[in-house]
């Protein structure tokens, strides 16, 4: 019993499709230029706010009963996050650490920047970096929405700029080689301005669900 021949329409068009796989797979998605600029970017208006909560910090240690800029309502207030245990999460402020770990993933996005022939083993330790920032990141939004209570417009910039520059590095590990997930968790990784918008989409939603009842009394509803 033969089998039927692919038409030649059908070979051409399955050679065009790996080929066009083929260029997609090489094209870099999170080159060193890219990742630089997002390390260096994404560094410089993280520290800008982690610095803005330490001097408002400051603030509230002088005078506990000061108005912050960022207080804009009961559960929009930099005043009620800070002063609690998350806060100081490490036994020092946190914004402390901030200051000294966005000022280093900056440096690294200036290497990267400049084409700078970087070890793996720095790469390495740049992803270890961000991967502990992000999950940092985690365990704070989790509990300003799920357990404070109140969201702090400063640390939701840090959460903004943190998610980016995570998602970049890890995409630029993969595509230097040093990482190999498997081949469909690769594609989806490789793009890393996309997962970054999914998951800025996914914390609006949950923000937006956890403090429902609050949007609608501002509403009057």
């Amino acid at each position: 019993m033969s089998t039927r021949e692919p038409a030649p329409d059908d070979a051409l068009l399955a050679e065009i499709d790996a080929e066009l796989a083929a260029e997609e797979s090489s094209r870099r998605l999170a080159s060193s230029r890219t990742t630089g600029a997002v390390l260096l970017i994404g560094g410089a208006v993280a520290w800008i706010a982690a610095l803005a909560l330490l001097v408002d910090k400051l603030r509230l240690l002088a005078d506990p009963g000061a108005t912050l800029g960022c207080d804009i309502n009961p559960f929009i207030s930099c005043g009620d996050v800070m002063m609690t245990w998350q806060a100081e999460a490490f036994g020092f402020p946190n914004m402390a650490l901030g200051l000294a770990g966005f000022a280093v993933m900056g440096s690294a996005g200036s290497l990267l920047l400049s084409r700078a022939a970087l070890p793996r083993w720095y790469r390495w330790a740049v992803l270890g970096g961000m991967t502990f920032a992000f999950a940092f990141v985690h365990f704070l939004a989790i509990s300003a929405i799920f357990v404070i209570g109140a969201l702090c417009p400063w640390c939701m910039v840090v959460w903004a700029m943190t998610a980016p520059m995570f998602f970049s590095t890890l995409a630029h590990v993969i595509e230097e080689g040093d990482l190999r997930p498997p081949r469909a968790l690769t594609g989806v990784l490789r793009h890393w301005a996309l997962c970054t918008l999914a998951w800025y989409l996914l914390v609006v939603v949950v923000i937006f669900l956890a403090f429902l009842p609050q949007w609608m009394g501002m509403l009057g509803v």
